[in-house]
């Protein structure tokens, strides 16, 4: 099994300047090998971090497929509050991508994966991505993700959003102009990237609809997007083991290797 590795992503400087930036952790499933990466952002309503059913099992997933993964715990609660869990997508990305040498991963192949709140938050940040691609270690990165993944997301913060993560993203009383400037829906356009997407018609937690939104704006768009709508399952349920998505990360992973042009070498998954 692949060992798990925790890396700071923050100097000491950087986290006396902003003390939230402590708490923040990415941890590292590193097969080497020059392979590309997924980063995986775990749901939590921005309260908390879902790791133990979406991010280190989705971790070892990749892993199996001879893929790199990292699993950020980003900022939630308190310190959640836009922009601060969009910073922490983007400096680790940079982290990644200035390291890569050392980490033999393909540093110019990452890829993002996120479920439910934290869906929310790839999609975001794939709309926005280049407003923070700065100077990292004296060079600039590109930060746009080659492929999106996302599980049961949530993508509107109007009607249909879920509140609980509204509130920890945006504050108790966002105005129409914030809840415009963070609705996924509503920002994507020709270069979003190829987009995989599943969810649940029963998820009585995010209103599937937020995933059919996206859809619908990448229809519109011309994104290479795939969409698979289960009729039951739930919300939270991570690889869906005995429920009817199960073998939605089979899915997700065909779609995953049609746009990683460099994956001819990928090995099939390990079967116990």
């Amino acid at each position: 099994m692949v060992k798990k590795t925790e890396y700071k992503i923050y100097t000491e400087r950087e986290c006396k300047e902003e003390p939230y930036r402590k708490k923040v952790q990415l941890f590292g499933y590193v097969v080497g090998e020059n392979a590309p990466v997924v980063l995986i952002c775990p749901g939590g309503a921005y309260k908390f971090i879902s790791d133990f059913n979406e991010g280190e099992p989705f971790a070892r997933e990749f892993n199996k497929r001879g893929i790199n993964a990292f699993v950020l715990f980003y900022s939630v609660g308190y310190n959640a509050r836009y922009p601060r869990p969009v910073k922490d997508v983007a400096r680790s990305m940079q982290f990644i991508k200035a390291n890569a040498e050392r980490l033999c991963v393909d540093g110019s192949n990452i890829s993002l994966m996120g479920s439910s709140a934290g869906g929310h938050l790839c999609a975001f940040f794939s709309s926005q991505c280049e407003r923070y691609e700065t100077e990292y270690c004296g060079k600039e990165y590109s930060l746009t993700p080659k492929t999106l993944m996302l599980c049961y997301p949530l993508i509107t913060m109007g009607e249909k959003t879920h509140k609980v993560s509204r509130r920890n993203f945006l504050g108790l009383f966002p105005g129409k102009t914030e809840i415009n400037a963070s609705s996924v829906e509503k920002l994507a356009n020709g270069s979003f990237p190829p987009t995989f997407v599943w969810a649940c018609e029963d998820d009585g937690t995010v209103d599937y609809n937020n995933s059919v939104m996206l859809c619908d704006a990448l229809r519109k768009n011309g994104v290479p997007h795939e969409f698979k709508l289960f009729k039951t399952g739930g919300h939270g349920i991570g690889l869906a083991n005995g429920k009817e998505p199960e073998g939605w990360f089979d899915s997700c992973f065909e779609f995953y290797k049609k746009y990683i042009l460099s994956l001819i070498h990928i090995s099939e998954p390990t079967r116990h």
